[in-house]
């Protein structure tokens, strides 16, 4: 059986090198665009309140926010308020 260097060397320099360079380029950060408000849009903020359920008027309740008669947009929007304020 006849020994194909060809074969060899594209494994080596082209292929390696390949997966090399696709490599590199996945530790790239791509810088997302995220909206600036969060509560900017609805679909922005839809994924937190839907899977927020109890906990959502928990947190509300441990920071006295008011939640009678308010939609939990406002409750989530005033308690990432007052956890911003606390953390700065």
């Amino acid at each position: 059986m006849a020994f194909d260097r060809g074969r060899r060397d594209f494994l080596g320099r082209d292929l390696l090198a390949g997966l090399a360079k696709i490599l590199d380029a996945s530790r790239i950060p791509v810088e997302e665009e995220r909206p600036r408000d969060y509560f900017a849009t609805f679909e922005s903020c839809q994924p937190l309140l839907a899977d927020a359920g109890e906990l959502l008027y928990e947190e509300a309740a441990r920071l006295g926010i008011e939640t009678a008669g308010r939609a939990r947009e406002d409750i989530a929007r005033e308690i990432f308020a007052r956890l911003e304020v606390q953390g700065s």
